[in-house]
């Protein structure tokens, strides 16, 4: 992550895959087409190779190895996440026409993929919150937001939970995007990865910030660790508008989804791994 941006731009081989990957239709059959063709340029590339492209109109260095959210967007930019964005660029519209900055934490941010996309469709009208911890994540969310000036991103490298302590990062070995945290045991030694916890309510109030307009949350099954003290001590007047959640209810030792709905969120849309809420 040293070389600057523009340095790992794709070959002519390369562009001519990922020209081809992201013309095909957004449907089950481009793609596979799609899986079919990256292959091309996945197994020439080491692990941690990026490569160098703009997307959305903003530079990003994406490593399509281990890491399917990069690797999503690297090929397929039209598959990438669309009803998601939908929805953000719903709620930035909104603010924009009530002449008022858009307020977005993004929780899990990875390498901030989401984040990029809200800088680029609001602009210089936006006030984003980008937090991960996992350092690899985290040192490639910064390059990204590094390689474009002025971008309105805080890069926050903190674990988010319950209480201030200190946890254990664990990485999926099969894909970066899995990574999740778990309590610091007394047995932990110096070969894990140890982060910073706080609550989310902390941190946002640390930032300054009045009002949350969307917050995105994507941490493998501890969502409800984070928002259901979040939304008990926090003010209404912080609530966010939208909210994008991973649904990992599976792994959630509180009904998060009923708890949104009596305090007046509803299912605005669905995927197959995110539920989108509002206000």
């Amino acid at each position: 992550m040293t070389a600057p941006f523009g340095t790992l731009a794709p070959g002519w081989l390369d562009r001519a895959v990922i020209a081809a990957t992201s013309s095909l239709p957004d449907n089950w059959m481009g793609l596979r087409l799609a899986i079919g063709l990256r292959r091309i340029t996945k197994s020439r590339l080491e692990e941690d190779r990026g490569l160098d492209v703009e997307r959305w109109g903003i530079r990003m260095r994406l490593h399509p190895v281990r890491n399917g959210c990069e690797k999503n967007l690297l090929f397929t930019p039209q598959m990438y996440e669309p009803p998601e964005r939908a929805e953000l660029a719903e709620e930035i519209d909104k603010t924009r026409r009530a002449n008022r900055k858009f307020v977005f934490v993004d929780i899990g941010a990875n390498v901030g993929l989401f984040s990029l996309f809200v800088a680029a469709y609001a602009g210089s009208n936006a006030q984003i919150l980008a937090i991960e911890p996992e350092p690899t994540n985290l040192g490639r969310l910064r390059f990204n937001v590094a390689a474009n000036g002025g971008l309105p991103i805080q890069v926050i490298g903190l674990a988010l939970g319950e209480s201030t302590e200190r946890v254990v990062v664990q990485l999926d070995n099969r894909d970066r995007g899995g990574t999740t945290t778990r309590s610091l045991g007394p047995h932990d030694g110096a070969d894990v990865v140890i982060a910073e916890c706080r609550p989310l309510l902390e941190v946002v109030r640390q930032e300054g910030l009045t009002h949350i307009d969307a917050l995105k949350i994507d941490i493998e099954g501890t969502e409800d660790k984070v928002l259901v003290p979040f939304f008990s001590n926090a003010p209404p007047d912080l609530w966010p508008s939208l909210v994008i959640i991973e649904d990992t209810r599976d792994r959630w030792r509180s009904d998060l989804f009923s708890l949104l709905a009596q305090i007046g969120y509803k299912v605005s849309s669905r995927t197959k791994l995110n539920v989108m809420l509002r206000r």
